[in-house]
C-alpha cells in the first residue's frame, strides 16, 4: 500500500469534491431540484473568509456561547417585561424600575437616536439594558419575582457570575474551556431556580 503524502491527500481530496459540485451542478441543470445551487451563493456582503484562519476558528468556537448568553438575556428581559407588567400594567418601567437603570436607558436612546444606526425600539426601554442592569430590577422588585424563583441570593450569584462570563464573550475573547463549562453549569442553574 503507498502512502500519500499530505499534499497528496489535499489534492485528492479537492478533485472528488469538484467533480461532486460539478455531478449536482448537472442534476439541477437537468432539472432536478436539490436545492445546492443556494448553497453555492453568498449573500453575505462581507465574506468571513476575509479574515485570518485563527479569527474564524476562533470565533465559530465562540459562537455557541454568544448564541446561549442572547438567549439567555433576551429571555430573561422577557420574564422581566411580563411579570413586572402583569403585576404593574403598563406604567411598570416607570414605576419599577431603579432610576438609575432608567436614566442610562435613556442616554443610551439618545445616543443611538443621533446616531447613524437602526434604532432598536426606543418604545421598548428594556432593549437598552444589559445583563448586569437586569439584576437591580429584579432585586428592586423581589416580592413580585419571589414565586419564581427559589432564592434571592442564587438569582443574584448566578446573574454577576453570568455577566462576566459574558463580558468575555461579547467582547471577542475566547472563554477558557473551564469558564465555558461554568457559563453553561450556571444556566442550568439558572434554570433549577425556577419554583
Amino acid at each position: 500500500m503507498t502512502d500519500f503524502s499530505v499534499d497528496d491527500q489535499i489534492l485528492n481530496f479537492g478533485m472528488r469534491n469538484l467533480r461532486l459540485e460539478t455531478d449536482l451542478q448537472a442534476l439541477e441543470n437537468s432539472g432536478i431540484e436539490i436545492g445546492h445551487a443556494a448553497t453555492l451563493e453568498t449573500k453575505e456582503m462581507v465574506d468571513p473568509e476575509l479574515f485570518e484562519l485563527d479569527i474564524r476558528q476562533s470565533a465559530s468556537r465562540m459562537s455557541y456561547y454568544y448564541v446561549l448568553i442572547y438567549c439567555f438575556e433576551v429571555s430573561l428581559r422577557r420574564l422581566i417585561k411580563q411579570t413586572l407588567s402583569e403585576k404593574h400594567g403598563t406604567d411598570w418601567w416607570e414605576a419599577n424600575v431603579p432610576e438609575a437603570v432608567r436614566n442610562v436607558v435613556r442616554e443610551r436612546q439618545e445616543k443611538e437616536k443621533d446616531s447613524v444606526m437602526t434604532i432598536r425600539s426606543y418604545d421598548e426601554p428594556l432593549v437598552y439594558t444589559t445583563l448586569g442592569e437586569l439584576l437591580p430590577i429584579i432585586e428592586s422588585n423581589w416580592d413580585d419575582f419571589s414565586d419564581l424563583f427559589r432564592s434571592k441570593k442564587a438569582v443574584k450569584q448566578i446573574l454577576v457570575q453570568l455577566n462576566q462570563s459574558r463580558a468575555v464573550a461579547m467582547h471577542c475573547a475566547e472563554l477558557h474551556e473551564d469558564e465555558a463549562d461554568r457559563m453553561k453549569i450556571m444556566i442550568k442553574d439558572w434554570q433549577r431556580q425556577f419554583t
